[in-house]
């Protein structure tokens, strides 16, 4: 492939080809992935990894569970486990109504059902940062 070929293919991919500046921009949004802010949500008690489960990486709002990861996980929580620099705020209702229950930074909660909340979760915060 020619230069112009090269050019013409990194112009599609929004990379300035021609103009001697580096690929990134002042407009760029660098976000940096905090690997300890997150929710691991199981569908059964006790962290069971043979059932359905899914990480959540926070910060994040998820004001209906309906379709998270391809799955409806609306009243289908009964574990959780969360990272070392996330807390959570998880609601009975869609849209952080309902019945709001706090969970702390590091926090292993086997049994939601113990807390009045298993399979009772259909909105959640995840916040990084304690």
């Amino acid at each position: 492939m020619g230069t112009m070929g090269k050019g013409f293919i990194l112009w599609l991919l929004g990379v300035p080809a021609f103009t001697g500046l580096p690929a990134y921009g002042a407009d760029l949004e660098l976000q940096v992935l905090d690997k300890n802010c997150f929710i691991e949500i199981f569908e059964d008690d006790n962290f069971d990894v043979d059932d359905p489960h899914v990480v959540l990486q926070g910060p994040k709002e998820y004001a209906t569970l309906k379709n998270v990861a391809g799955k409806d996980w609306s009243n289908d929580i009964e574990s959780v486990i969360l990272g070392s620099n996330a807390t959570v705020r998880a609601y009975e209702d869609k849209d952080f109504k309902g019945t709001e229950i706090a969970f702390a930074s590091g926090q292993r909660v086997p049994n939601l059902g113990k807390l009045d909340m298993a399979n009772d979760i259909e909105s959640l915060k995840i916040a990084c940062g304690k």
